[in-house]
C-alpha cells in the first residue's frame, strides 16, 4: 500500500474514480494486523487502497470523525462515501463490494 500524507491524499482522492484509504496509527496493533488483509481484499476486489498515518497527518485527522482505528474510508470521484472501523475480513469484503456497486 502506498503511504499518503496531508497533501497527497487529496490528489489521490480527486484523481481516482474509486479509492479506499486505510486510516491507521503506528502504535495501533489492530492496524498492523488488519493492513495485509485490507490490501489483499482490495486487490482481489480490484480496488485501489492507500494508507495514511493519522498521527503524523493532523490535518486529515481533524477533518474526519474516525470511529476508531483502523478505519477505512471510501471515496468516489473526490467525494467521501462511507467510513468503517473494521478488522474482520468478511465485514471488510462486504463493505468493499457495497462501495463498488
Amino acid at each position: 500500500m502506498q503511504e499518503l500524507n496531508d497533501q497527497t491524499i487529496f490528489d489521490v482522492i480527486e484523481k481516482e474514480d474509486l479509492v479506499l484509504i486505510d486510516f491507521y496509527a503506528s502504535w495501533c496493533g489492530s492496524c498492523r494486523i488488519a493492513a495485509p488483509m485490507f490490501e489483499r481484499v482490495a486487490t482481489e476486489e480490484g480496488v485501489k487502497i492507500f494508507k495514511i498515518d493519522v498521527e503524523k497527518n493532523p490535518k486529515i485527522k481533524e477533518s474526519l470523525e474516525l470511529p476508531g482505528l483502523p478505519s477505512v474510508g471510501c471515496f468516489k470521484k473526490g467525494e467521501p462515501q462511507d467510513l468503517i472501523n473494521v478488522t474482520k475480513e468478511d465485514v471488510f469484503r462486504e463493505f468493499v463490494q457495497k462501495m463498488k456497486a
